[in-house]
This record gives structure tokens, sequence and C-alpha cells, in this order.
């Protein structure tokens, strides 16, 4: 069973910032850019349930004075999000030199999601072209929707 787990800035995300800007400055009609980190964690069913525990302990990977961690529902994109991974990824077992029980592999990905002035998400063709141009580097990059 594969869990999934968003990890986000609450304070200001200077990435994010820089992508709005670039953004902007290629036309693409973005009012407000959130990123965030996904980690998505192959785990056997019996070790399901701590899961969230041990990630919330991972350091490195989540400190509760800059980050909100969340479970999320699916281990695929929201609509209108996209996820931006290594075109060569090789999952690996650890975090940080610490094995989590259980836990067979780990990806981590990219979450980006593009919002109007609204806060709704921008057009999906609006959102392509983002990927396109600025989000994903097709050489070393995939991008999943």
């Amino acid at each position: 069973m594969t869990r999934a787990f968003a990890v986000s800035l609450i304070i200001p995300d200077n990435e994010a910032f820089t992508a709005y800007e670039t953004l902007a400055r290629l036309g693409i009609p973005a009012a407000h850019v959130v990123r965030s980190d996904i980690w998505l964690f192959d785990v056997a069913p019996e070790a399901a349930g701590a899961l969230a525990a041990s990630v919330a302990q991972i350091e490195t990977l989540y400190n509760p004075n800059k980050h909100r961690l969340a479970e999320r529902t699916s281990d695929l994109p929201e609509p209108g999000e996209v996820w931006i991974a290594s075109r060569d990824e090789a999952p690996v077992t650890q975090i940080a030199g610490r094995r989590l029980p259980g836990v067979t592999a780990i990806r981590r990905r990219t979450a980006w999601r593009l919002l109007d002035d609204a806060g709704q998400d921008i057009a999906p063709s609006d959102r392509d072209r983002a990927v396109a141009t600025f989000l994903c580097n097709p050489a070393f990059q995939v991008a999943i929707t």
C-alpha cells in the first residue's frame, strides 16, 4: 500500500515566490503559486497505522516550526495540481539514514498548484504551458497530472 504525505511551508516560500515571478514574466496568469513536497511511502499494511507518527519525527523532512504536514487521501495529484518527479528516480528505503518500520520504498515529488485571483485553479491550458515552459525540465524530469 502507498501512503502520501504533503509537507508545505507555513513561513514564506521563496521558491514559490520565485516561480510566481517567473511565471508572470512568461505571461502565465497565476495570482498565487503553492508548492509542497510530496512523500510517497510504500508500506506494509501492518505498519501503516504508525507511519504518520514516524514521518512527523523525521526532522529533516518535517519541522513543526516551519512546516505543515498533511496526509493525502491519494497517491496521485489532485485536480489542478501537477507533481514533478525525477525521470530516473530510484526509490530509496531510508530518510536521513533512518529506516521506517514496514516501509519498502520512498519517493519524493514536488507539487505545484497555480491559482487565480479568486483562489481557483488556473485554466488547464495555462497550467500545462507553465509546466512545459518552466516547472518541468523534460531532459531529467517528468510531470504527473
